[in-house]
Formats: C-alpha cells, sequence, structure tokens
C-alpha cells in the first residue's frame, strides 16, 4: 500500500510540475482559477486525489485561497493531512458530482490579439518561441487528458476540457480554427471536450472598431472607400472579423483579416507535420512490433503528413480573401440550373484585397436559433430536408464543395432560402471521385426492397467499384473479398429499408475485411477530411430542426431523383444515337461501323418502317388540325 501512494505521488508531482511549465504563458490571470486548480474543491464536491501544500499554495488563486482559510481544505472521508503537510488520500473516496463545463472567460478583442502578438512574427526568434509555446502546450495537454481518462471523473474531464478549450483560444488563430474541427468529432473526442470546443465557433473575441479601421486604412492606403461604416462587428471568427457598410448606396458586409496570419501558419503548420512525421512513424512502429507479434493490422494504410498538407493548402487559400471571392463566384455558378433553394452573395472586388472581403448584405438568421426560425414561421421539416440535399447536390453532383458549412455560415433568409457564407475553404472533387460516389450511393439505394441474388450481386459490383473511383479501395483488392463485403452493404440496407433484421458485419464479412485491409486496400483519401467534417456540420444543422431524421430516408429522395435522371439521361443517349444511326441510313449515308452492323439484321427494315408510320400519323394529326 505505501509503495502504491508513493507512486501515486509521484505520478501527481510530475504532472503538477508539466502544469507548472505553462502558467507563464497559457492562459490570463482571470481564467487561471479554473484552468489550473486542479487542487481537491470540496464545494464542487470533486475528489482529485493527492496533492503537496507546497504546489497548492504555488498558484496565485490557491495562495489567496490558502491565506484568506489558513487551514488544508479538508473533505470529510476523502483526504487526511499528515504531519509534514502533505494531503494524501483515504482508502474511502466519496463519487465526484460532475460540474458542468465551465464557461468561457475571454479577455477584450485588443487584449487578446496584444497577447497573439507574442507569439507571432516573421523572425526565427518569434517563430522559435511559438514553436515552444505549442509543443509545451501539447505535451501538457495530453499528460491532462491522459491523466483524467484514468481517472473516470466527470468533473475533472470538464476541467480538462475547459483547460484544453481555452489554451487552444491563447494560441490564436490557427489552434481556434482546430478546435472548431475537432468541435465535431464525437466520434473521437469525449463529449466534454466537442461541448467546451463548440464555444469557439462563435465566441471568438473582436476587436475594437478603431483597431479595424487601422487596419482598413493600412491594407487600401487611403480613407475607407465605403459611405458609412459600422464599428460594432455583426460577428467574429477566428481568422477575422464582420462589419456592416454601405458601399455606393448598396449595404454590405466587410470581412477584415486579423493581423500576422500567414507567419503564424507558417510556424504552425512547421509543428504540426513535425508531430504528423512522428505519428506515422509510431504507427508504422506500431504495426511492425503487431507483425511480429502474429497479430492482424489494426489501422488502414494512411499518411498523416497528406491529411497535414491538405489541411495547410485549404488554410493559406481561406487566409486570401481575392481567392475567396473567386471561390464564391465559383460555387454560384456551379449551382445554376440545378434548382437549389440557395443564395450566394454578391462579392464587390473593386473594394476586396487579400486581406478585406466586401460582399452583399443579405438578411438572415441561424438555422440553430430555434426561437428566430420559429417566429419567421419556417417548416423546420421542409428547411432540414434542403439543408441536407444541398450538401448531397455538392458531393453527388456539382463537385464544388464548401468545406465549412457550420451553422454561422448556413444560415436562412425570412423567406426560406439558405444563404452560404465563408468560401475560403471550399474544394473541388475531382469528376472520378464525384462519380464514384454516384455508383456507391446508386448501388446502395437503387433496387427491389427484397432484391433477387442476381441483384444482389450487380449492385454490390457497382458500390465496390464507386470505392474505388473515390480512393476507399485500392485497385487490383482480392476480388472475392471485394464481391462479398459490395453484397453484404447491399443486403444491410435493403434489411434497414424494409424494417427487417440486419445481419452483423463480425459474422458475415470479418474474415474478408480484415484481409483488405491487411493488404492495405482499404484507404480514407485525405481529400475527404473535409468532406467528412462538411457532413458533420450538415447533419448537425440537420437534427436541430428537424431531431427525429433519420439519415437514409433523408438521402433517398434526392438520390431517387438522381437515378430517375440518370436513367432519363441514359434512354436519351440511346434514342439519339439511334435517331443518328436511322439519319445516315436514310440519307443513303455511311452509318458507320456501329451501323453497318445493323445492316445485316431486321433492325433496318423495324426501323425504317417505324419511322413511315411516324411520319403518317403526324400528317394525320396536322391534317384533322390537332
Amino acid at each position: 500500500e505505501g509503495e502504491a501512494l508513493r507512486s501515486e505521488l509521484f505520478l501527481r508531482r510530475m504532472s503538477l510540475w508539466l502544469l507548472a511549465l505553462s502558467t507563464s504563458w497559457s492562459l490570463p490571470s482571470s481564467v487561471r482559477p479554473h484552468a489550473f486548480d486542479t487542487r481537491p474543491n470540496v464545494l464542487q464536491g470533486a475528489s482529485r486525489g493527492a496533492h503537496s501544500m507546497h504546489t497548492r499554495y504555488s498558484h496565485p488563486m490557491v495562495m489567496n485561497a490558502a491565506i484568506a482559510e489558513e487551514k488544508p481544505i479538508i473533505g470529510e472521508g476523502l483526504m487526511t493531512a499528515d504531519a509534514v503537510g502533505v494531503v494524501v488520500p483515504t482508502m474511502k473516496v466519496a463519487k465526484a458530482t460532475a460540474p458542468q463545463g465551465l464557461p468561457l472567460q475571454l479577455l477584450d478583442g485588443d487584449a487578446l490579439e496584444a497577447k497573439w502578438d507574442k507569439l507571432r512574427g516573421g523572425t526565427k526568434r518569434a517563430s522559435f518561441r511559438r514553436s515552444l509555446a505549442l509543443q509545451r502546450f501539447f505535451i501538457v495537454a495530453g499528460w491532462k487528458t491522459v491523466r483524467a481518462n484514468m481517472t473516470n471523473d466527470e468533473a475533472r474531464t470538464n476541467v480538462t476540457a475547459a483547460w484544453v478549450r481555452d489554451g487552444l483560444l491563447n494560441l490564436g488563430p490557427t489552434m481556434i480554427k482546430l478546435g472548431q474541427v475537432f468541435s465535431s468529432r464525437t466520434d473521437l473526442l469525449h463529449p466534454a471536450y466537442c461541448e467546451a470546443l463548440e464555444s469557439l465557433q462563435t465566441a471568438v473575441p473582436c476587436v475594437s472598431g478603431a483597431r479595424v479601421r487601422e487596419l482598413l486604412e493600412a491594407e487600401f492606403g487611403t480613407a475607407l472607400p465605403f459611405d458609412s461604416f459600422d464599428d460594432t462587428p455583426l460577428a467574429g471568427a477566428s481568422l477575422g472579423q464582420v462589419h456592416r457598410a454601405v458601399y455606393k448606396g448598396t449595404p454590405v458586409a466587410v470581412k477584415i483579416q486579423r493581423a500576422g496570419l500567414t507567419e503564424m501558419f507558417d510556424t504552425d503548420f512547421k509543428n504540426i507535420r513535425m508531430g504528423c512525421r512522428v505519428m506515422n512513424a509510431m504507427e508504422r512502429g506500431y504495426e511492425k512490433i503487431r507483425r511480429w507479434q502474429g497479430k492482424s493490422k489494426a489501422t488502414a494504410d494512411r499518411d498523416w503528413m497528406e491529411y497535414a498538407n491538405d489541411a495547410a493548402r485549404l488554410l493559406y487559400e481561406e487566409i486570401n480573401y481575392i481567392n475567396e471571392g473567386k471561390n464564391a463566384d465559383q460555387f454560384g455558378a456551379s449551382l445554376v440550373g440545378t434548382g437549389a433553394n440557395v443564395v450566394v452573395p454578391k462579392v464587390f472586388s473593386d473594394v476586396t484585397t487579400e486581406k478585406v472581403l466586401t460582399m452583399e448584405y443579405i438578411e438572415s438568421v441561424k438555422m440553430t436559433d430555434k426561437a428566430k426560425v420559429a417566429e419567421l414561421g419556417l417548416d423546420t421539416k421542409k428547411l432540414s430536408q434542403q439543408v441536407l440535399d444541398t450538401f448531397l447536390l455538392q458531393l453527388l453532383t456539382t463537385g464544388v464543395l464548401h468545406c465549412d458549412p457550420h451553422p454561422g455560415n448556413m444560415c436562412v433568409t425570412p423567406n426560406g432560402t439558405i444563404v452560404l457564407y465563408d468560401f475560403g475553404m471550399m474544394d473541388t472533387l475531382p469528376a472520378e471521385t464525384v462519380q464514384g460516389m454516384r455508383k456507391i450511393a446508386f448501388g446502395l439505394l437503387n433496387g427491389s426492397p427484397d432484391p433477387s441474388s442476381k441483384e444482389i450481386s450487380t449492385r454490390g459490383d457497382s458500390v465496390m467499384e464507386g470505392l474505388e473511383m473515390a480512393g476507399f479501395l485500392a485497385p487490383g483488392a482480392n476480388a472475392t473479398a471485394v464481391r462479398l463485403v459490395g453484397e453484404f452493404l447491399v443486403r444491410f440496407f435493403s434489411d434497414q429499408a424494409a424494417g427487417r433484421a440486419t445481419q452483423n458485419v463480425s459474422e458475415q464479412v470479418d474474415y474478408e475485411l480484415r484481409s483488405l485491409l491487411e493488404s492495405g486496400a482499404i484507404a480514407f483519401p485525405s481529400a475527404f477530411t473535409f468532406v467528412a467534417r462538411a457532413f458533420t456540420s450538415v447533419d448537425g444543422i440537420a437534427k436541430s430542426l428537424r431531431p427525429d431524421y433519420e439519415l437514409r430516408e433523408a438521402v433517398e429522395p434526392f438520390v431517387g431523383q438522381l437515378i430517375s435522371d440518370e436513367y432519363s439521361s441514359q434512354a436519351k443517349a440511346k434514342r439519339d444515337a439511334l435517331l443518328e444511326r436511322a439519319k445516315g441510313w436514310l440519307q443513303g449515308g455511311d452509318g458507320g461501323e456501329d451501323f453497318a452492323l445493323l445492316t445485316s439484321s431486321r433492325d433496318v427494315a423495324l426501323l425504317a418502317a417505324g419511322a413511315t408510320a411516324g411520319v403518317a400519323i403526324a400528317q394525320l394529326f396536322w391534317a384533322v388540325g390537332l
């Protein structure tokens, strides 16, 4: 028991030592009481184990509390104090009552910018200082997160999540963006972390109107070109903030970029790529160990550097507002003729630069604001379907994808039209990828409720061919395994649609999936990193509008229309080709090799008879005045 106690004390002191490294930089004093107070807090009912009295009193907030109390804090049945002043845990530990996630406490926008200024700059010294801050944060964050997970204490998890969120905020725009990305990854993070990081979507503080005017005048090189400019921001984001203005009599929204983003991105992605190299080495080493142990492959082959490079490409494009304006125009053009109930604000290029974007102002509200949506009298079920259809249109038809459709960027007008903002992160999917996604959708959803074995086989081939075209499946993979997995997917979706019991994947195709995984045939294309993120955002908005919506049912109308259009297009193409051949034959010309094959069959006679009958019927209708 004594040995276990000493080990526990050593681990906790090591944790606090790492924690102390970060106190000089990571959080403002107003946030530290919540972020760094790892001492036992009886008021919150949290049991967090052993800490030395010296460590407790080393933090400013803890020292103030101790001076006021003049005695150690001891909870009944939780802790006792020994003769040398070390608080040690007893064998009896009370169950903690988990407090809610701590609220985000923000500095004034100008003060936060000043804090970021200390961690950015183009010099080697500034780059080194920021690299050190980043590495120190992630070491401490990793340690605190692991320790919180080991205790299984909800109270500690909530406090740690708040600490991570506040630390990302204080590291600046790149890390805020990282937090925003992971706020929707409930498949990777504990709900407490997702809830804490969600506040980074809209709670980033704005700088003052005076500083914004300075940035605008420096960028334009003259006085503001607007008829009027509102110093009160409409919204703040990780990379900039938006203000209302009037330009040549037209209401506009002006987005101004935060200072020093390029230099900050350069340093941050240097560190991120270094971390990706470590991840690659660790995964490859882990797989080697598993092979030596005779175990199967644990993960699909992937290159973390590829993900980092894709993220860097999109983020560097996002801070070029001239490029964003072009993206908005391209996205708007991709919607022409699709019938989508979506509007894209017009960009005023003559007052747009790399750091200032001026666009049409459109009155709209967030779709996640239930009170305002209800006040407008909008049909939430219909709106939910439109949100999902807009995403499917991008993925399965146009291939021009808005990569960041979070609730602040996907709004609705009073008449129910969807408005998309912020086209800094936009990607164009290759045509083969789009076609592959269509094949997957057609294979899974196009068919009878109770398909025959032949239909299952045909649809399964379509699914797996689509996966290969989209990059999820390597060419030349085990044909038998691919066929069986494809057939399983079709049966699963058919049974689900018909309300039948679905089969267990581990019972049906476990061996086949393992063989594909071990051979490196299964992959996750880097292009789908932001597709997955975009879908997560869209799915969240759709669910907020219609909590009972079921994804498969919501997808079917759009995919069904695609299938109908596809059949119509194929039929039209065949009809046009046949008519061209008939035209060549009737004119006595050469219908080509394909037509030559027709001349040896009775199809020529049938075609000629059909054409003659059609002409006769048309003349008859004309004669009687129809």
